[in-house]
């Protein structure tokens, strides 16, 4: 049986060794903190860091290194874009058209990796929760995709073709001219 270390909730909880052999097992604190949520112990990372403390066990602190990065924006002046750069011939509005279908559907395939990214980090305890704001991304990333190729207009025609067909009717594609 374990002791009870330095009393504490973890500790009494049985959970005080295994936290501690944790963190000098490079987990993260959120993949801690989750681990004792998921048996029955919830604490808050405060009490995870007395706990540590007691134990003269050195908190990571990685997580708040990255939110002391600061971001710099990258300068854009929409006003002096150079279509000759991105080869656009804006007389032919197919080609155009492709070409901003393209870039719509590479933001998507990029925010889908960093969507994927944080769900990974979820489901190997790395982070407790997705950041709202990559599914808000994500979601708005789908929605620009959407209206710029008509995919929810052709995913739910062929749904509607294959029900249609489904009941053993016959969709034909042709045009009649219909007289009152």
């Amino acid at each position: 049986m374990e002791s009870l270390g330095c009393g504490c909730k973890i500790c009494k909880a049985g959970f005080g060794d295994t936290v501690n052999e944790m963190i000098f097992g490079q987990i993260e604190p959120v993949a801690v903190l989750r681990f004792l949520d998921s048996k029955g112990c919830k604490v808050s990372d405060k009490l995870l860091r007395k706990h540590l403390s007691a134990f003269s066990i050195h908190y990571p602190e990685k997580e708040k290194e990255l939110n002391r990065l600061v971001l710099k924006p990258v300068p854009n002046n929409v006003t002096d874009i150079n279509f000759d750069e991105y080869k656009i011939d804006l007389s032919n509005p197919e080609i155009t058209l492709e070409l901003l279908q393209k870039i719509t559907l590479k933001v998507f395939v990029n925010q889908s990796r960093i969507t994927l990214e944080a769900q990974r980090k979820v489901i190997e305890g790395e982070a407790l929760d997705m950041p709202k704001e990559t599914m808000r991304n994500y979601a708005t990333a789908l929605d620009m995709l959407d209206k710029c190729t008509g995919l929810s207009v052709t995913v739910n025609q062929q749904k509607a073709i294959q029900t249609v067909e489904a009941m053993g009717l016959t969709i034909q594609n042709t045009i009649q001219n219909v007289q009152n």
